[in-house]
């Protein structure tokens, strides 16, 4: 072989094993972009495996499962499968996660006499978010006959890890208020609905996340709500806007939303805007939704009792008109999507 003929079979080899190179390295760049393209359905319930009984409420948390879907982002959950989701969904699975101590045992407030009349202890979840950093969080409350108790179940980062931190909410003004719904803010801080044991006056407040104490200050120029509304489901899009569900006298839930960046001129405080009324199939809904979510596909979803309200069931909702449809039952009292 001759010098010149040398020098082009090195050429030629060089560039078949740096396109080798670059073809491996694309193709496992690939494999990790499709592994990480997924996002993550959560559903949360109060766990039928329970230590009710025995767990001492001011401190513990109830015990909580967790149902995990796993979908294609940007995939928009559709109708008509045989069970929720069958063409998107690749992984489901369940989690009893158990009661937990709280890492923040200062006292709460209690009642100062009992109540004189009360049926029996009882928990239910209020909301599932999902932070920045991917914790999930959850929010409960124990209604007792001293009071009632709120707390947040998180994940020690992804949920997918599996281990689980516990606080409980502190500062609240008085024994009987209870956290109805949480948004996560900048600053390690959470946005929460406060109502007394769920239903009116309900208040917007603020939460450190790290102490787990309701913070007197309301430096972000929160709204007053009406005293005889009710407010739930706070969930929030790319955009940064908040959108959640409010209840007038009349019975019939509206979808509104908020920017905290946008105040009223005269009030300085974040306006509210009253967007449209809830309805399945041209009938506005008798009574208000489980939840709201928005996936990573834009699109915004609510968790609703059926007609027989035995069975809770998936709706895609369109902002604009309040139009709801169905998707398929899901058996679950909250949902938070997660990337």
């Amino acid at each position: 072989m001759t010098p010149l003929q040398r020098r082009q079979f090195g050429k030629l080899v060089a560039a078949s094993l740096t396109s080798t190179v670059v073809a491996d390295i694309s193709s496992k760049a690939f494999a990790q972009q499709s592994e990480s393209s997924n996002e993550s359905l959560f559903g949360v319930n109060i766990s039928s495996i329970s230590t009710s009984d025995t767990r001492n409420r001011e401190s513990q948390t109830p015990s909580v499962e967790l149902n995990t879907a796993t979908l294609p982002t940007g995939k928009v959950i559709s109708a008509n499968t045989n069970q929720l989701a069958q063409n998107v969904v690749s992984v489901v699975s369940k989690v009893n996660l158990q009661s937990l101590t709280v890492e923040n045992l200062s006292a709460v407030q209690q009642k100062p006499r009992p109540r004189a009349f009360f049926l029996a202890d009882s928990d239910r979840i209020t909301k599932a978010i999902v932070l920045g950093d991917q914790t999930l969080v959850i929010s409960t409350v124990s209604t007792t006959r001293n009071g009632d108790f709120n707390y947040l179940t998180y994940s020690v980062g992804s949920a997918s890890k599996g281990q689980f931190r516990a606080k409980k909410v502190l500062d609240l003004e008085n024994p009987d208020q209870t956290l109805e719904s949480l948004l996560s803010l900048p600053n390690n801080q959470l946005l929460c609905i406060v109502g007394t044991r769920g239903v009116p006056p309900f208040y917007l407040k603020t939460i450190d996340f790290g102490t787990g104490k309701i913070l007197s200050s309301n430096d972000l120029a929160l709204p007053t709500l009406p005293s005889n509304h009710r407010f739930a489901n706070l969930c929030q899009d790319a955009k940064g806007n908040i959108f959640a569900t409010e209840i007038s006298s009349e019975g019939i839930p509206i979808l509104i939303s908020m920017n905290l960046q946008e105040k009223a001129i005269i009030t300085g405080k974040v306006k509210i805007k009253r967007l449209t009324t809830l309805t399945i199939e041209g009938q506005p809904l008798i009574n208000d939704v489980k939840d709201l979510g928005f996936s990573a596909s834009g699109q915004l979803y609510a968790l609703a009792a059926d007609s027989s309200r035995k069975n809770n069931v998936m709706y895609t909702v369109d902002a604009t008109t309040g139009k709801m449809k169905s998707v398929k039952n899901f058996a679950v009292q909250k949902f938070v999507f997660s990337l």
